[in-house]
């Protein structure tokens, strides 16, 4: 873009001086780094000579250490006067001959040396020392070598003359002394130092030619390295003023194009600021976008509609993803945009909120370059109007269509229907078409005009019962509302002819039921009472047979006799509940609730049923939570006669050898008791029925004497006390009945408790002994109540109906199943009842609260009481 500005003059001059810069430094560059490489080349191979002279020194070096082990060697061998210790040291200077000779050839031929000596004199650890060197030929070196090879060569055949000699005088029978030995051989020691001697000057030469060798290659090393370091200084000094020179011809060129584009952008920016004036008065959203579709320029009215605070979160990003939200074929990009392109889009903003724009884009030109020109409109709010008008609209209509009441609106002025829904015309029987317009008293309303029961007599109508013009009968609402400038009337009404012409019949059909009811009670107590008197002379006159003394029966008058007395009773009692029926339905019978003892009318009604449960083989369990229960605010008789019919109950619908057991304690203001039977139970299906009346549990050929209104008799006079009965049973297993009346508050003392109501302990066990021991410890302690149950089965359907603070079970009894039962136990549990559950013995808790270890103590019982209060 620049580039593009510039006078063609100053853009030549400025091109052609930057190369030749650019040349002039590269030119420049170029020598150094060859100079640079020629002075590390140099450099590297009079390294590479200094090394090598250095090995050489070193292997002078190692000559003279050779030299040195050879003369302490025939030093050691000639003061020895031990054979073998000769031929050793002799092997050891052999051995330094042999390296001599390795470092005479590797100087001669060139190569690598390794040097192994001891580390000291006295330690038995060597060094190895590796050292390489390389001739070159034509070095004047060489010829010390080739000196110091006859000296080598002479030294040891002299070690070897004195080696020969020592054998000769060591091996004869008389070895001679060292002072001999050395008087024999001074001659050719002496001969040896003198040989070592020049051997050594020679060694000594070559290390002394080596460091002067070193030291002058470390001069021409030093002097290629300064001659590379002028030739750099002369090509800097040569290219700098050039470059510089250069250099400002290009600042001040540049100089010149800088103020002739600060005019230009000046005059570039006066336009911009009056076209982004005209812009951002413009109330319309405008948007400039280029070819790539990435956003050049946004007014303020655009960045309000995309919701952003400043223009940076726009500009340089794509359309699509900041706006628009148009396919692929619906942008203008896709194809030629010849004419303007107006529509509506939806486009989210920032805030991901999708609004709803009208849309105009266009083709401009701007600096040169091709880009579309986009306003928008935002009308989300008149779309949204339009959508919630229509809406309302709908909503009204399919309300009022599908509503099952008749909806018509009236004009209070005229009196004419505005409007109705097909509901309201089919109650009419009139086409809708044909109602609309018409005055309201014509269909709707049988009011003479000018007596409109709203307008005109200002009666408020409210789910009134009303008529229509055509007779029916209808429940109406009248609701006056505004519609502008006009009051209207919105009537609804619903069709109750059906319910009215029902509720007269059903009047009628009551008055019926009620003659009929009276006159069958009243039926029903002539006739009882008719029935009593010849029956009560038949059960009599049985009796004073069966007991006659003088001439007492026997044999088959005896047998039928006592059939006919057993029969007049069932009769008679039959009779009674029939009457008793007959006289709770109509009620025509009385209650009178007084505090009665708990356990006295529980013995009192045992006693009169003790002797058919003796007959029947069923025994009788009283538990001795009895005892604690509270004086019962009950009718003394009728409470009993509920007793009784459940106990005979029990004992008609027992097994021979079964049990009925009873127990009973306090929750809050009422008495519970429990009547529980080993019998046949109630089969699932018949739950419902239990107490209807003349229902039956059991098949009526079963040999089961009764009428089947006793437990109907029994909850309608529970019930009339302030109480409740319920029950569950299992067919096959037994029933439990549970009795619930009022108590008299204080009507018993408790030890040191505050409260009539004790904690309730539910014990399962089948164990004799764990039983009588715990009822001993409650009986002694006197503050929880127990009931016992002697098997799961029993203890769960207790479960539900007494509800007690605690459970222990025995694991004994519950085998391996006992985690299951906790488990069912708690499935039982609901927000007024949490029960603590003990497991009695030595097993595992197995989700049970606590264990109570056998024997049970006072306590151990204690603690578990307390928990469950806790809790």
């Amino acid at each position: 873009m620049l580039n593009n500005k510039l006078p063609g003059f100053f853009k030549e001059q400025v091109t052609s001086q930057v190369l030749l810069l650019c040349l002039m430094f590269f030119v420049a560059f170029t020598v150094i780094y060859v100079l640079d490489r020629v002075e590390i080349n140099s450099i590297a191979g009079y390294e590479r000579e200094i090394q090598n002279q250095q090995d050489r020194a070193e292997l002078g070096k190692a000559i003279m250490h050779r030299l040195l082990m050879i003369e302490l060697g025939v030093v050691r061998m000639i003061d020895s006067t031990d054979l073998r210790k000769v031929d050793l040291i002799m092997g050891d200077i052999n051995h330094s001959f042999n390296k001599l000779g390795n470092i005479l050839n590797i100087l001669q031929n060139g190569g690598t040396f390794t040097n192994t000596f001891p580390a000291n004199f006295y330690d038995k650890d060597e060094v190895q020392e590796k050292i390489t060197f390389q001739r070159k030929k034509g070095a004047g070196y060489v010829m010390t070598v080739i000196d110091l090879n006859p000296k080598i060569f002479e030294l040891e055949e002299a070690i070897n003359t004195v080696s020969f000699k020592m054998r000769e005088l060591l091996s004869g029978d008389n070895a001679p002394d060292l002072e001999k030995v050395h008087e024999d051989l001074n001659f050719r020691t002496m001969q040896i130092d003198a040989l070592i001697l020049r051997a050594r000057e020679s060694a000594s030469k070559i290390f002394h030619d080596t460091q002067t060798d070193i030291k002058r290659l470390n001069g021409l090393k030093a002097e290629a390295s300064d001659n590379m370091d002028t030739l750099r200084a002369g090509v800097f000094t040569l290219t700098i003023p050039v470059c510089l020179y250069i250099f400002f011809r290009i600042m001040f060129n540049i100089r010149t194009i800088l103020a002739d584009r600060e005019n230009k952008a000046r005059n570039l920016e006066e336009a911009k600021s009056a076209i982004e004036t005209i812009l951002d008065s413009i109330p319309a959203g405008m948007v400039i976008i280029n070819e790539h579709r990435e956003v050049v320029r946004v007014n303020s009215e655009a960045l309000r509609i995309f919701e952003v605070d400043s223009e940076e979160m726009v500009l340089g990003h794509r359309c699509d993803k900041i706006f628009c939200l148009s396919v692929s074929d619906g942008c203008p990009f896709a194809g030629s945009l010849e004419d303007n392109l107006v529509n509506e889009v939806k486009i989210k903003t920032s805030s991901g909120c999708n609004i709803t724009v009208l849309k105009n884009a266009t083709y401009i030109t701007l600096s040169g370059e091709r880009v579309i020109l986009e306003a928008f409109m935002d009308i989300s709010q008149r779309i949204e109007m339009e959508k919630r008008l229509q809406e309302q609209q709908d909503y009204a209509n399919a309300v009022l269509q599908g509503v099952q009441a008749g909806v018509v609106v009236i004009s209070a002025s005229t009196h004419t229907i505005v409007d109705m829904n097909e509901t309201a015309a089919k109650l009419i029987g009139v086409n809708r078409e044909q109602a609309l317009g018409a005055v309201c008293h014509k269909y709707i309303c049988p009011a003479e005009v000018g007596k409109c029961p709203v307008t005109d007599l200002g009666h408020e109508i409210d789910h009134t019962v009303r008529r229509l013009s055509n007779g029916k009968s209808v429940l109406k609402t009248v609701v006056p509302f505004k519609r502008g400038d006009e009051t209207l009337l919105l009537e609804s009404f619903v069709d109750i002819t059906d319910r009215v012409h029902t509720e007269k019949q059903l009047k009628k059909a009551l008055e019926a039921a009620d003659s009929a009811s009276t006159a069958k009670s009243e039926f029903l107590s002539r006739m009882t009472h008719e029935l009593r008197t010849p029956l009560n002379s038949i059960v009599g006159f049985s009796e004073i047979l069966l007991t006659e003394e003088e001439a007492p029966l026997t044999g088959k008058v005896r047998s039928q006799v006592e059939h006919i007395a057993g029969a007049g009773q069932h009769l008679l009692q039959m009779i009674t509940d029939v009457l008793d029926f007959s006289m709770i339905e109509s009620g025509d019978f009385t209650i009178s609730s007084k505090p009665v003892p708990a356990s006295e009318l529980i013995e009192e009604s045992i006693k009169i049923v003790r002797q058919d449960a003796d007959r029947a083989g069923v025994s009788i369990d009283v538990d001795f939570s009895i005892s604690f229960l509270p004086k019962l605010v009950v009718d003394r008789s009728r409470f009993k006669q509920v007793l009784i019919n459940l106990f005979s109950n029990g004992i008609k619908y027992n097994n021979k050898g079964g049990k009925l057991s009873l127990s009973g304690y306090v929750r809050g203001d009422k008495g519970f008791i429990s009547i529980s039977d080993t019998g046949v139970g109630v089969p699932e299906e018949k739950h419902a029925d239990i107490f209807k009346p003349f229902s039956r549990f059991v098949e009526v050929d079963s040999g089961v004497e009764g009428a089947g209104v006793g437990l109907a008799i029994s909850r309608q006079l529970i019930e009339a006390m302030g109480g409740d009965i319920d029950f569950t049973s299992k067919e096959g297993q037994g029933t439990t009945f549970i009795l619930s009346v009022p108590v008299q508050p204080g009507s018993m003392e408790y030890p040191e408790s505050e409260s009539v109501q004790l904690p309730s302990v539910l014990y399962v066990d089948d164990d004799s002994s764990n039983i009588d021991e715990l009822r001993n410890i409650v009986i002694n302690w006197g503050r929880c109540t127990l009931t016992v149950r002697e098997s799961i089965e029993k203890g769960m359907r207790a479960l539900p109906l007494l509800k007690p603070d605690v459970v222990v079970i025995s694991d004994a009894l519950a085998g391996e199943s006992l985690g299951e039962i906790i488990d069912d136990i708690r499935a039982l549990e609901s927000d007024d009842w949490v029960p603590f559950i003990a497991v009695s013995g030595n097993g595992g808790l197995q989700g049970a609260d606590t264990v109570l270890p056998l024997p049970v103590e006072l306590g151990g019982l204690q603690a578990i009481v307390m928990e469950s209060k806790e809790r």
